[in-house]
């Protein structure tokens, strides 16, 4: 389509604005339509404000203004007889969590952190790069997302999935170091103190790699994010479980989804 005027440019760029704060606030279910809509803010074309217009037009029918996120402080009910915790001292001896000598004694309810992860291998029809989407809870309450286009183009969906780990895995060392600083005590999935944050990931491929440490690397040129997310698991600091893809609420955050799939992804976080 043609491109926008100088001031109808201007007008793009305030519209995402106004929404870029309308997802900071709690307004998830446009955070991933947003990203894709901000990559085009060097040169937006009509049906990029157009495509805007219909966003505004969804949140005033979907009673944007009313809605509201859920800050649940109860633990989330979790089965964990799936989950693998194996001896990582043989491949990573020197793994530790960085934790801060003069953070304050923890006081309180410990809380639990788990996050889902999930990424869209090759979504972009142009680039070809994928798409990341990760959203992170303390206990039952959603405290950070994250719906962002990769830097690299991965060549296959492990690779993909591997640098959206590692961008999970980086949110969280600074959100525990953060609730650390004001002496919020963490807890593990099993009532373990101190105990690792629960990554929750749709790729079977990712998932062994990172639960079982005998597991070799294949594709030489994701080492990098292979031995980020294994160090971070073997520090104590992530624990990678497998989610099925019909339950990963992080698909919400990496591509555009049919209503009734829409619906089930985010009528638990907002109300």
């Amino acid at each position: 389509m043609p491109e926008l005027s100088p001031d109808m440019a201007s007008r793009f760029m305030q519209l995402i604005g106004i929404l870029r704060w309308a997802v900071e606030l709690g307004q998830l279910d446009v955070f991933h339509e947003l990203s894709q809509l901000s990559q085009h803010q060097a040169l937006p074309r009509e049906g990029h404000l157009e495509a805007l217009y219909h966003m505004f037009a969804y949140l005033k029918q979907s009673g944007g203004r009313k809605k509201r996120v859920v800050f649940d402080p109860e633990a989330p009910e979790l089965d964990l007889s799936h989950l693998i915790k194996a001896d990582w001292g043989d491949f990573y001896p020197d793994a530790y969590e960085e934790i801060s000598p003069r953070a304050p004694k923890p006081r309180g309810r410990p809380v639990r952190i788990n996050c889902f992860v999930d990424a869209n291998h090759a979504g972009n029809l142009v680039t070809r790069r994928s798409h990341t989407g990760i959203i992170i809870y303390v206990q039952n309450a959603p405290t950070i997302w994250y719906s962002k286009r990769q830097n690299t183009v991965e060549s296959s969906s492990f690779g993909s999935e591997f640098v959206a780990l590692r961008i999970a895995k980086e949110l969280i060392v600074a959100l525990r170091f953060k609730l650390r600083s004001f002496g919020v005590p963490i807890e593990g999935p099993h009532e373990d103190m101190n105990g690792p944050a629960l990554v929750h990931c749709d790729n079977n491929g990712v998932v062994k790699n990172t639960t079982r440490p005998e597991s070799t690397l294949a594709k030489k040129h994701v080492s990098i994010n292979y031995h980020a997310v294994r160090e971070a698991v073997a520090a104590g600091i992530i624990l990678v479980s497998k989610e099925d893809s019909a339950t990963n609420i992080a698909d919400g955050f990496t591509k555009i989804l049919p209503a009734p799939r829409r619906k089930s992804i985010f009528e638990d976080m907002l109300y």
